[in-house]
């Protein structure tokens, strides 16, 4: 599609309001949390960042493109994060956008149901607020719809170089992008495709082959065998009820009048939907792309489940789920509004809950920073996972900088501009001839 003509398609503009609506309930001001200190508030800024930290401690060793794009791009924004923030979040847009016209293009249209699940639903918010999450999870997701795109329309170069950029962003991006490109050249038939595809596999596997256990980051391509426990155990994901029952109550006590543009973007994607002819192929594409996305977990043995390991699941999820709903086809429209408004405002509270984490971290970061013995070691007592009121607590999903010790030294090392700042212990067994700093009494 043509430039001129999707800027006249309403379901772009929908797509677009409803992502920053969701997303820009705090104004789009960022809140750093864990890795972000670290991997924008330090290693841009390192003298030699090439040399030092992606060969040095090497991030090349797993998703090798990632960190480039840490270092020269988003981390460069530093101090105002909100504008990778803000580019991450349109980019999640154009890429539900750009699916559907890559979808439609093997008949299988898409609608605003899809949107809802696969843009709003609050399972993703950790993999679309959190930047050392979403810079890979939705940069990767953005090229592999490029790619769908470009395969649809049987332009295989391009098809080759946006997955070629997808698959070394983020492992389950890049298993997605194989499958998605599988459906689509079968529906095709288009043989030149399997060879351009066989190809990006190989040099996938090969490249994870040769790198794996290297690094600092190594163990996340590192290989196992048949790793049934650490699959099983990403189920429980899809369990934590809490973030949508306690988020909601939460959400509209918080949102106020921000319900004007929450229904406003609502109503936009309502009038959007059109409900289409059910297709069996449609919940059957679903199902494969949902599961496809864990199946890196029953050969990786340096991952564990969380609310980011969804995110690409969820895509699946929501394709089946768009289809499922085209039975209704008389009311979609208004269930499309309705699913919208209520996962924007499970969204709203985890918002406000990103922001109050990262005032709680900086009452951390400045207290200990006070307390710390900079000529000796240092060891912090009564720190937790968490300060303030989540809707679910599990796994990552917003821990305090308090929550172990490479989180809270990653911080003070950005606080105090001193990268070489000894780690600072948590708990030790021997605390003699070690300065004790408690949190106990930056609570009480």
């Amino acid at each position: 599609m043509k430039a001129a003509k999707a800027l006249k398609d309403k379901r772009l503009f929908a797509i677009l309001a409803a992502a920053l609506v969701r997303m820009g309930y705090l104004g789009f001001a960022y809140y750093p949390l864990l890795d972000d200190y670290i991997q924008y508030g330090i290693y841009p800024w390192v003298e030699n960042p090439f040399r030092e930290v992606y060969l040095d401690i090497g991030l090349f060793a797993a998703r090798p493109i990632a960190s480039p794009f840490d270092i020269y791009l988003w981390g460069r924004f530093w101090g105002n994060m909100a504008v990778p923030f803000f580019i991450i979040t349109v980019l999640h847009a154009i890429s539900a956008y750009v699916f559907i016209l890559a979808f439609r293009r093997i008949n299988m249209p898409l609608g605003m149901v899809f949107v809802c699940f696969y843009v709003l639903c609050p399972i993703n918010i950790e993999g679309s607020y959190w930047i050392s999450a979403s810079s890979r999870i939705i940069v990767g997701m953005f090229f592999t719809s490029l790619s769908a795109y470009c395969l649809a329309g049987k332009k295989h170069t391009g098809f080759f170089i946006f997955q070629i950029l997808a698959m070394f962003l983020y492992e389950q991006v890049a298993v997605f992008s194989f499958t998605l490109s599988f459906l689509i050249i079968y529906y095709l038939k288009d043989r030149r495709a399997w060879y351009l595809l066989a190809l990006n596999m190989a040099l996938f596997l090969l490249y994870y082959k040769a790198f794996s256990h290297m690094g600092r980051h190594g163990e996340r391509a590192a290989l196992t065998f048949f790793n049934i426990g650490g699959f099983l155990q990403h189920t429980r994901t899809w369990a934590q009820w809490g973030l949508f029952s306690k988020g909601f109550s939460r959400g509209v006590d918080m949102t106020v009048v921000y319900y004007i543009p929450v229904f406003a973007a609502a109503a936009l994607l309502g009038v959007a939907e059109s409900a289409k002819k059910f297709r069996v192929k449609q919940i059957w594409a679903g199902a494969v792309l949902f599961i496809a996305p864990y199946l890196p977990f029953l050969v990786l043995g340096g991952n564990h489940a969380s609310f980011r390991t969804a995110f690409v699941p969820l895509f699946g999820l929501a394709v089946a789920l768009d289809g499922l709903f085209n039975i209704f086809k008389y009311v979609k429209p208004a269930l499309v509004v309705a699913i919208s408004l209520f996962f924007t405002i499970v969204s709203i509270s985890e918002l406000c809950d990103y922001q109050q984490n990262y005032f709680m971290d900086r009452r951390i970061v400045n207290y200990v920073a006070k307390e710390l013995d900079k000529e000796g070691k240092n060891t912090v007592v009564g720190a937790k996972d968490t300060y303030i009121e989540l809707n679910v607590l599990y796994a990552e999903h917003i821990k305090s900088i308090a929550s172990s010790d490479w989180a809270l030294t990653g911080a003070l090392r950005e606080h105090l501009k001193d990268r070489k700042l000894p780690m600072v212990q948590f708990n030790p067994e021997n605390i003699d001839d070690v300065n004790l700093i408690s949190l106990y009494d930056m609570t009480q």
